[in-house]
């Protein structure tokens, strides 16, 4: 630890004494913590790698010692504080009592020095309020305009404008509400009549389905009524004509559809029964060719068998014949080849055990070659 010297900006900008009663205060836990400075820097100086149980004991008390020092510095530090918060306290409230007894004898004086100007003031605050109680009734932001200032046949006109065009814009308003009543009106004659009229809506011409119902009169909307109900009434009946004859043509091409479907099957019927008669007629012949096809197979593969067989007696009685009159030669060359003796080897080498294996395989081959003749 580095030597602690009690000394701070803020001490340097307070009155000496007062600032050497401070540091007077604190040194005796500077002396405290001096006192721990060895045992500090003996530990601290210990490597890292020989830290041990007893050395993290001996670091826990010491740090337990020096805590006390901080704790009872701060002890020290609040009962200082809260002295001079007392001090200044006292300061402000010796203040506050010069400051009201002056203050309201300022502010009485300044009313009379400011007498006219405040009774001024007071008039331009009655006047402001009497015209924003006039000009209110006419516009929503009176308060929020400067009336006072204004000369009063400014003011007049002003107040006359204002109401002229607050009469306009409700005569105006009316206007719009009247146009609003009327086309509401005539929205709900229109959906009224609409609705009446709407089973019907097949027969309305093109120009009457974008028709305004509650703009013609009741006599010309009962005339349009009744021309499409007649309409509908004489398109049911047609519908009704139409639906007979449909139902009559649909019985009568039922009813040939019937015989025709009759026909058809007794026409099948005969059909499928001349093709089975067909049918029976080519599994007869089908079956009796197969038969002679059988027959023929056989005897041709007995016969082929025989050729067969005589073919293999005259191929075997030809090469007894061969190798009879071939037995002298390989006899003669079998004895050539028995001959056929290696000298002794005068080396005992891979090379020499290499040339002896040829040779006897050499040997070995002209026999096989003998025999095959």
């Amino acid at each position: 630890m580095s030597e602690i010297v009690l000394q701070t900006p803020e001490l340097k900008a307070i009155e000496p004494s007062k600032a050497k009663q401070i540091q007077t205060t604190f040194e005796p836990m500077v002396a405290m913590l001096e006192q721990f400075e060895d045992a500090y820097n003996e530990i601290i100086a210990i490597p890292e790698a020989e830290i041990n149980s007893e050395l993290t004991a001996k670091a826990k008390r010491l740090r337990l010692g020096i805590a006390k020092i901080r704790i009872e510095a701060d002890k020290v530090r609040k009962a200082q504080k809260e002295e001079y918060l007392r001090a200044g306290k006292a300061i402000d409230g010796v203040a506050n009592i010069l400051k009201w007894a002056v203050s309201d004898k300022e502010s009485k004086l300044k009313e009379i020095e400011n007498y006219f100007e405040i009774q001024e003031q007071k008039r331009l605050e009655a006047l402001q309020n009497e015209r924003v109680e006039l000009l209110s009734k006419y516009v929503e932001d009176a308060e929020e305009r400067e009336l006072s200032s204004m000369a009063d046949d400014v003011w007049e006109a002003y107040l006359t404008s204002k109401k002229k065009a607050y009469e306009d814009r409700l005569e105006a308003e009316r206007k719009v509400e009247e146009e609003r009543l009327e086309r509401e009106k005539i929205e709900k004659l229109h959906n009224e009549r609409k609705e009446l009229a709407l089973p019907y809506y097949q027969f309305w011409s093109e120009q009457e389905q974008s028709m305004n119902f509650g703009e013609i009169s009741e006599k010309d909307f009962n005339t349009f009524l009744e021309r499409v109900k007649k309409s509908k009434k004489e398109f049911e009946a047609e519908q009704a004509r139409i639906k007979a004859e449909n139902e009559r043509l649909a019985k009568e091409k039922a009813e040939a559809e019937k015989k025709a479907q009759a026909e058809r099957e007794k026409r099948e019927a005969e059909a499928r029964k001349e093709r089975e008669r067909q049918e029976a007629i080519l599994a007869k012949e089908r079956a009796e060719r197969e038969k002679l096809e059988a027959e023929l197979k056989a005897k041709q593969e007995a016969e082929a068998k025989a050729e067969k067989e005589r073919k293999a007696k005259e191929a075997k009685a030809k090469a007894e014949a061969e190798k009879r009159k071939k037995a002298p030669i390989q006899r003669q060359l079998k004895l050539w080849v028995n001959e056929f003796k290696a000298p002794e080897v005068p080396v005992k080498n891979e090379k020499a055990d290499l040339i002896l294996e040829k040779f006897n395989a050499f040997k070995k081959w002209a026999e096989n070659e003998i025999e095959n003749l």
